[in-house]
């Protein structure tokens, strides 16, 4: 996997600069600014991208453009991976991609209620077709992993747009749920809660944290999120139209303990794999904040995981 960098920068020796990065490099000249094609594997892109921002970032008119490169030719020799070297996007690319994924849209609209409409009709006539129809269109695996990814840079502004993203989804969907809970009256089959959620939970979390980082398919793992957020979030509502309470409070209690669950498999998944800011004094901050959110989020597991034992109890 490669990408392409075109970057905008003051004239100089660039070469000399990204010399012990072994990339490829083409430039243009016009007057005192210079243009460059750099065409590098994707897990270099990070340390590039810092290496040139150290360089030229106080220069006015420096830019990098990010360019996905589906192939080259001839084609090239697949070199053996460095000690040490990432194996994931940049940072930048990263982010980029959940921003824009986790910010509420018409789109998401659109999705959050026909996944929630699917997964009633499933829930209600038990048909696994339906309900695993519901999953893929759910678009629940971008705004979980933007507020881990948040939570791992200490970024206040992507944390808000994905929590209110994510709130508002799981709102349509539990209110679709009850409408179709007042109307309709069959059972639905709830299955013991027990703590296996926990361990689909995490799963997700951290399949979704490496789908992102390794830019591969989403959908598929999308669908696992969803899996473990959707059916049970939609079968509360549904069983709240109904007047079933203490159901609908089980299925609450197995919602919430599964998006705990993926954003702190999430967050460690990214921590694991060098996801940080650029700058020392970032670092720090993001450093701070990450294990605040983890502690958190462990706080909040245990009490869920004592609710749940009780809940069975009754």
């Amino acid at each position: 996997m490669y990408r392409l960098l075109h970057v905008y920068y003051p004239c100089s020796d660039i070469e000399k600069i990204l010399k012990k990065f072994e990339v490829e490099i083409w430039k243009e000249r016009h007057g005192k600014e210079c243009f460059a094609k750099i065409l590098l594997p994707a897990e270099k892109s990070e340390d590039v991208i810092n290496t040139l921002e150290r360089h030229f970032s106080k220069y006015e008119g420096f830019r990098i453009i990010i360019l996905p490169v589906e192939a080259t030719v001839p084609r090239e020799e697949e070199n053996e991976k460095k000690e040490g070297e990432k194996e994931r996007l940049s940072s930048e690319e990263i982010y980029e991609d959940l921003t824009e994924e986790a910010k509420f849209s018409f789109s998401f609209l659109a999705l959050v209620i026909l996944a929630a409409i699917t997964a009633s009709i499933g829930i209600l006539y038990n048909n696994v077709a339906i309900i695993i129809g519901s999953m893929v269109i759910a678009p629940l695996l971008a705004p979980n992993m933007a507020l881990a990814l948040a939570a791992t840079l200490a970024d206040s502004k992507l944390a808000k747009h994905a929590i209110i993203t994510s709130f508002i989804g799981y709102g349509i969907a539990i209110f679709i749920g009850f409408i179709f809970g007042l109307i309709f009256k069959n059972d639905v089959n709830i299955q013991n809660l027990g703590h296996v959620y926990l361990l689909l939970a995490f799963s997700a979390g951290i399949a979704g944290a490496i789908s992102i980082t390794k830019g591969v398919i989403e959908t598929l793992v999308g669908v696992m999120v969803a899996v473990a957020l959707l059916p049970p979030i939609v079968a509360s509502g549904i069983l709240m139209g109904q007047y079933c309470i203490i159901p609908a409070v089980g299925m609450l209690l197995a919602f919430s303990i599964n998006v705990v669950g993926i954003n702190l498999a999430a967050v460690l998944t990214f921590l694991a794999q060098g996801i940080s800011p650029r700058t020392w004094w970032e670092k720090k901050k993001a450093k701070k904040t990450s294990w605040l959110f983890i502690t958190i989020w462990l706080s909040i597991l245990l009490a869920l995981v004592i609710l749940i034992y009780f809940y069975e109890k009754i």
